[in-house]
């Protein structure tokens, strides 16, 4: 069942075109991917659907009665002057009106008022059917899976930085559970294990989904349909990121062949027409009336559009004359209340791609300033090999001086080339005509990024350090980012939280978890899928640890393993527990519920009743809240 279609959706500013003849059906509980470029009309697109921009031409259908959520990147104006936990509470307002109304009808029975009994039996009753029983620990779960501890539940939400702002507003349109939720780069701010918690509520809702993302991986395992906008205009696919790529490759493979098969027969009829003039016969002139009608009525097929211009670059050979690279020895680094990662060992050599991975917080980009002189380390050593000569893309400053036009942003590096030279690199990073004399301070996100890549690759570094390059990129450019260095000679240190750009180019994976891990990191040799599907073992097993480590571990270590693991059984029967006496609780709860009825008018029987529900509730509501923190 159709739960929302744009038909004919167009927009246009004055004679420009933002958007055209957009058809987009979606089916009620799918979960619908869109992508393109950056500036193809994605979020325009969103804007049209809930109505906050008018389409020039065309109309947006919603099923009636069907509710609209759109995650946005600012802070609802409702939520401004609420504390962090009392925005992601806002969704439960009736449940927090009926909590409040039962407590005062409580009191009032309490007094020895008979006539609120019927009341109080049916908000009892409506209150524990719409889950006020469970809302609480469920808004607990959210705000911490989404990086907010207990401490900052408080936090007022005007003091929040811009990424926390987006994950509250994402936590909040989630417990709202409106029918059709459109997300907008919802992975943005989010590390990799509340990505992962995010794609498995997507995955297990039933809600319907419209999702604009850069983040392949997230759109793999999350979307069943794609959209992409190109040349304003849309065309879908069923399938995934992976499978639409496969599906409209062939496409296009195929249409440019029934395109150049036309072309060449109707170049040869063209070809027989314009030699049967030359004999100027009336049988000739008839031949060649009979071959044009023939092209008349060929059904023509289109010319395939020219396909985005992509950034194109590769990077300059590094003259690297050790093959020993970075050697890191016992380092350690905190911050007051905060210990991020101790005596981290790990040595990366010639053509290595070492993939820094973790929690926000853990200390991924603390570890390159640490690499890059930039702050100093509190123990420890590290040593580069003779002659390296290091590259650093910093996601934060990128290194760029927002005075500075473009083109002269270049020149400070490589004042011996020629100006063509200069240009003719830029134009392979997206950067054409009168674009070179912008000035920095004006860029976007996206063009500050290839700005900072495209002057660091003209440094010919025998070692890349890379914090979080693909922020900012659409798809197109990290595909082209991640072509340029799958061919660079040298050595990688990225941290990212690009799990598809991680797949296609790491060789080496360090997780820093100070929290979770045993010696709080792990460095494994082998790819991220890799990775994936062996971590558990070394949680599990310090035998395994030891084999990924490649290092044994001391009788200290192995005991706190033991420990673990012994931690997890006792947890996970503890779980099973839980789950007995909440069924048993339930069904109580439920055959009190039928005696209230029974002893509407025995007040005395009815106010035991009360009694022993009010006690079974509260120990409901700690049960939910153990289980739900030994699930997490």
């Amino acid at each position: 069942m159709t739960i929302l279609n744009c038909n004919d959706i167009s927009l246009f500013y004055g004679t420009t075109r933002i958007i055209e003849n957009i058809n987009l059906p979606v089916e009620a509980g799918s979960k619908l991917g869109i992508i393109g470029g950056n500036g193809a009309g994605k979020t325009t697109l969103f804007k049209i659907i809930t109505g906050e921009i008018q389409p020039t031409s065309g109309s947006v259908y919603i099923k009636p009665g069907a509710t609209i959520g759109f995650l946005s990147q600012m802070l609802d104006r409702t939520l401004a002057d609420k504390t962090v936990y009392d925005a992601a509470v806002s969704p439960f307002s009736e449940l927090l009106e009926m909590e409040e109304t039962i407590t005062e009808l409580v009191k009032r029975m309490e007094q020895g008022d008979h006539d609120v009994i019927g009341r109080y039996s049916a908000f009892n009753e409506a209150f524990a059917r719409d889950g006020g029983f469970e809302y609480k620990s469920k808004v607990n779960s959210f705000l911490r899976k989404l990086g907010f501890d207990e401490d900052s539940f408080g936090t007022p939400c005007s003091v929040l930085s811009g990424g926390q702002k987006t994950r509250l507003m994402l936590a909040v349109l989630l417990l709202r559970e409106p029918d059709i939720i459109l997300l907008d780069e919802p992975t943005n701010h989010l590390d990799i294990e509340a990505t992962e918690w995010l794609e498995g509520i997507i995955s297990a809702s039933k809600k319907t989904f419209l999702i604009i993302s850069h983040d392949r991986y997230f759109l793999d395992r999350v979307t069943d349909h794609t959209a992409e906008i190109e040349h304003g205009t849309a065309s879908s696919y069923s399938g995934n990121y992976s499978e639409f790529r496969a599906k409209k490759d062939k496409l296009r493979e195929e249409q440019e062949k029934h395109y150049m098969l036309q072309q060449r027969e109707i170049k040869r009829l063209e070809d027989f027409i314009d030699n049967q003039r030359r004999w100027n016969r009336e049988r000739n002139i008839i031949a060649a009336e009979s071959r044009m009608k023939a092209i008349e009525r060929m059904e023509k097929v289109e010319k395939p559009q020219a396909q985005i211009k992509k950034i194109s670059f590769k990077f300059a050979s590094p003259e690297v004359r050790s093959k020993d690279v970075l050697r890191v020895d016992g380092l350690s680094k905190s911050f007051p209340g905060k210990a991020l990662f101790s005596n981290l060992e790990f040595e990366i050599h010639k053509k290595d791609r070492l993939f820094i991975i973790g929690k926000n917080g853990c200390g991924k980009s603390t570890l390159l300033k640490i690499l890059t002189g930039r702050i100093a380390a509190d123990s420890g050593e590290y040593y580069f090999g003779y002659s390296q000569k290091i590259g650093f893309y910093d996601q934060e400053t990128q290194e760029l001086d927002d005075n500075n036009t473009v083109i002269e942003e270049i020149w400070t590096d490589r004042d011996r080339n020629s100006q063509t030279e200069i240009r003719s690199h830029l134009a392979r990073f997206g950067f054409y005509g009168e674009d070179i004399y912008k000035q920095v301070s004006l860029l976007s996100g996206g063009e500050r990024a290839r700005l900072a890549i495209a002057k660091l690759i003209l440094r010919g570094s025998s070692l890349l350090i890379l914090d979080e390059p693909t922020n900012h990129l659409d798809i197109s450019s990290k595909e082209v980012l991640e072509n340029a260095l799958s061919q660079f000679e040298g050595a990688i240190l990225c941290v990212s939280h690009d799990r598809y750009f991680i797949s296609s180019l790491a060789d080496r994976i360090l997780e820093i978890d100070a929290d979770e891990l045993s010696g709080g990191f792990i460095f494994f040799k082998g790819s991220y899928t890799d990775y994936v599907n062996q971590k558990h073992k070394f949680i599990e097993s310090t035998e395994a640890y030891d084999s990924i480590s490649n290092e044994k571990t001391s009788k200290n270590d192995f005991l706190a393993e033991k420990e673990k693991r012994a931690t997890a059984r006792r947890n996970e029967k503890q779980k099973e527990t839980l789950e007995k006496r909440i069924t048993e609780i339930e069904e109580r709860l439920s055959i009190l519920a039928v005696e209230e009825e029974t002893y509407a008018t025995d007040f005395i029987n009815l106010n035991e009743i009360y009694e022993e529900e009010k006690v079974l509730r509260e120990e409901l509501d700690d049960c939910y809240e153990k289980f739900f923190e030994i699930v997490e």
